[in-house]
């Protein structure tokens, strides 16, 4: 039996499919990616934002063209579960989060060739990244309740992945040859507080892995990042100095509407902290403008400390008002075209920083992971120091004289800047796949 697949939403949600297909999979199931060929197709979708919701209704009013069973499962499920009950009746099956420990009791309902075994497992997962590369979930929930937030509404209160569950997973990462490991969760700094343990100690752990060429860490929460996380990084050269620090906005007056802990001179000395201890760090962050109450003096105290810092990276969201947060009710929301010109704003001062410090990168040599070939732009994706996975921030495309292959680890040197995207040239091949 063939299942389609339409995988939506953030890299939590990847991780969720990853252990469905496993599932999947050892039940004697193959997955397709053309909807025709398939029995039964799975959306797995997201319910954060707005955009994200009407992305995930989109997609499955899409496959329920295919006249196939759907089986809508994800954040979007987990929501808006009993009014999507009612008003998409083309759906065959809806499994909420909280419903994955009886995934294949309730799958079961679909199936009459088989009688499916064993349950949804962390420890068996088929990856669906590129090539050797993997995300470690660490956690799931949140308990920051920031206001504009509706994740803890969703996933929950905050709890971390047992210490010996993660383990478990790190030794099955091995043995999949992962190279580029990627640690996530909705509060990344929070992890081990709920259990006796902490993310330093977790991330000495991930380093007797010495598989993994590239570790890098995502969502950390700013007012939560200890001095002996940085001190592990800037002592060991086996971290990847690469840091998402989300920090939402720069004014007090915001930060305090939004529920968020910590002060401008807090973020400003914590990154400063992060630059002084590990110099070649790389910080991307994500901010949101148009928050309810947001001043033009709010905003410009915003744009002047992102012209200061001059983030590697960064994203910029505009505020969106979510039901079942404090801030869909508060009485100042700011006019749409306001937030669409701030937005605007950002956008422009962070493409000339961006580019800027691209152009600085010209003649530096990165170690790199190569994770595909473009055969379209003659060139090579890959894993390296610079960016994020997914492409969110950017990427590298690698140019070759030398025969390389998806799983070698190269040397590479940058010969051209865009404003987001670095080209490089392979000087030599460090290790073969």
């Amino acid at each position: 039996m063939n299942i389609g697949i339409v995988s939506l939403g953030c890299a939590k949600n990847q991780v969720d499919l990853e252990e469905i297909l496993a599932y999947l999979k050892m039940n004697g199931f193959e997955t397709v990616s053309n909807p025709e060929l398939a029995d039964m197709i799975i959306i797995n979708t997201c319910g954060f934002i707005d955009a994200a919701k009407r992305e995930s209704i989109d997609a499955i009013l899409d496959m329920a063209k295919y006249d196939k069973p759907l089986i809508v499962t994800g954040c979007l499920a987990t929501r808006y579960l009993e009014e999507l009950k009612k008003e998409m009746p083309e759906v065959a099956l809806w499994i909420p989060l909280q419903d994955y420990p009886r995934f294949g009791e309730l799958f079961q309902t679909l199936v009459k060739d088989r009688t499916l075994q064993g349950s949804i497992d962390p420890l068996r997962r088929s990856f669906i990244s590129p090539q050797r590369e993997a995300y470690l979930r660490i956690s799931d929930g949140c308990d920051n309740f920031c206001n504009f937030c509706a994740i803890p509404h969703i996933r929950g209160r905050f709890k971390s992945v047992p210490f010996e569950t993660l383990k478990e997973e790190l030794d099955m990462m091995d043995e999949n040859d992962i190279r580029s490991l990627t640690v996530i969760s909705q509060d990344t700094s929070m992890y081990g507080r709920d259990i006796g343990t902490s993310l330093t100690e977790l991330t000495k752990e991930i380093m007797k892995h010495k598989n993994f060429d590239f570790i890098k860490l995502m969502y950390l929460y700013p007012g939560e990042v200890p001095d002996e996380l940085i001190d592990l990084f800037a002592s060991n050269q086996g971290l990847t100095p690469y840091f998402d620090l989300p920090v939402q906005h720069f004014s007090n007056h915001v930060l305090k509407r939004m529920g968020r802990r910590g002060t401008q001179q807090d973020i400003l000395d914590l990154i400063e902290k992060f630059r002084k201890k590990v110099p070649n760090a790389i910080i991307r962050t994500t901010v949101m403008v148009g928050f309810p109450g947001e001043t033009e003096e709010d905003f410009q105290e915003l744009l002047s400390c992102i012209k200061k810092v001059k983030f590697d990276h960064l994203g910029c969201f505009m505020f969106c008002p979510e039901e079942g947060t404090p801030a869909a009710k508060f009485k100042d929301q700011v006019p749409e075209e306001v937030k669409l010109a701030r937005y605007k704003a950002v956008m422009k001062e962070q493409k000339k920083i961006s580019y800027a410090l691209n152009k600085k990168r010209i003649g530096q040599e990165y170690d790199c992971l190569v994770t595909g070939v473009d055969e379209e732009g003659f060139s090579y994706d890959c894993v390296c120091n610079i960016f994020a996975p997914d492409d969110i921030d950017g990427k590298m495309r690698l140019y070759s004289k030398l025969p390389i292959k998806p799983g070698d680890l190269v040397k590479a040197k940058v010969v051209n800047a865009l404003v987001y995207d670095l080209d490089a040239e392979v000087t030599s091949i460090l290790r073969e796949a």
